[in-house]
């Protein structure tokens, strides 16, 4: 089974970072909303989550912590996998670069707003925080 680590970021003013992806086919949700987050490679899921925290916003040295595990299937996701999510708090947006995607947006418990430009996932991870 295919596994991905993504990392749900909370800003310092309680807002969380989402990615704004690419729009280039042949990859995963194009021009959609999403956690930032990759494919497990040769790594354990927590080094990949540091590893693609690390490539598509050049942080280090951040704190995470284990969130919940969601799992993508074929009938409803388009593919089998199992999707580790971990939180990392207290990121101050002026400290990121976004190197992957379009850029980064910011939500709260307003997501619904961006409706069908969420991720499946993504629209799950964010029900789930906010429990609503």
């Amino acid at each position: 089974m295919k596994k991905w680590a993504g990392a749900l970021l909370i800003s310092n003013s309680g807002e969380v970072i989402l990615q704004e992806r690419d729009k280039k086919l042949g990859i995963v949700n194009p021009g959609m909303i999403t956690l930032f987050g990759g494919s497990v490679e040769e790594e354990n899921v927590e080094a990949c989550l540091k590893r693609e925290v690390e490539e598509e916003l050049s942080l280090r040295d951040f704190h995470f912590e284990f969130f919940k595990l969601y799992q993508k299937r074929k009938v409803t996701h388009g593919e089998d996998c199992d999707c580790y999510v971990y939180i990392i708090r207290d990121v101050d947006v002026r400290n990121i670069n976004v190197n992957e995607g379009q850029g980064y947006t910011l939500v709260s418990s307003d997501y619904d707003r961006l409706g069908a430009k969420l991720s499946l996932v993504t629209l799950n991870v964010l029900h789930d925080y906010f429990g609503s």
